[in-house]
């Protein structure tokens, strides 16, 4: 099931739940849009997701457990229980202080620009190197992309010519 469409199912039984009508969530979302929700027709951005879960009286977690419940077919309390030991996971291993880089002010802090290197896939296509393999069986090898392993590739001979003047 996807998403939108248990998003509709959860939509319309807070509504009966609640005796609220269309006029009741004007604030969430115009009721043109909200009919299209109900009817699984259309997704929203997730401040109209919030904003609607304010309007259903729900907490938006507890609306987006309710969806997902329906969507996986899996009761609400163990995706919750999964969430929170990935949660304690994360916040375990240091993510928590991570995510408070990554934002500043109330905005998304700037980054350098390029993509975002992974020196461990590089340290292990040096070492596949070392030990002989080409471009193509390291990325049969490892499950990179071969244009990955070809841009440490072209890195690691840089560096070693470098490391030789």
């Amino acid at each position: 099931m996807q998403l939108r469409i248990a998003l509709a199912g959860a939509i319309r039984a807070l509504r009966k739940q609640r005796q609220l009508r269309h006029e009741d969530l004007s604030d969430a979302s115009a009721k043109s849009k909200l009919s299209a929700l109900e009817r699984g027709e259309t997704s929203i951005t997730l401040e109209k997701f919030e904003s609607l879960a304010e309007g259903l009286r729900i907490n938006p977690l507890a609306l987006l457990a309710l969806c997902m419940s329906q969507q996986q077919d899996t009761p609400y309390p163990v995706l919750i229980d999964a969430a929170l030991k990935q949660l304690q996971a994360f916040e375990k291993e240091g993510g928590l202080g991570i995510l408070a880089e990554q934002l500043t002010d109330g905005a998304v802090a700037p980054r350098k620009p390029g993509k975002p290197q992974n020196k461990g896939s590089e340290s292990v296509v040096r070492e596949l190197k070392t030990a002989g393999m080409n471009q193509s069986q390291i990325a049969r090898e490892t499950g990179l992309a071969l244009s990955t392993v070809h841009r440490y590739w072209k890195r690691i001979n840089a560096t070693e010519s470098r490391a030789d003047c």
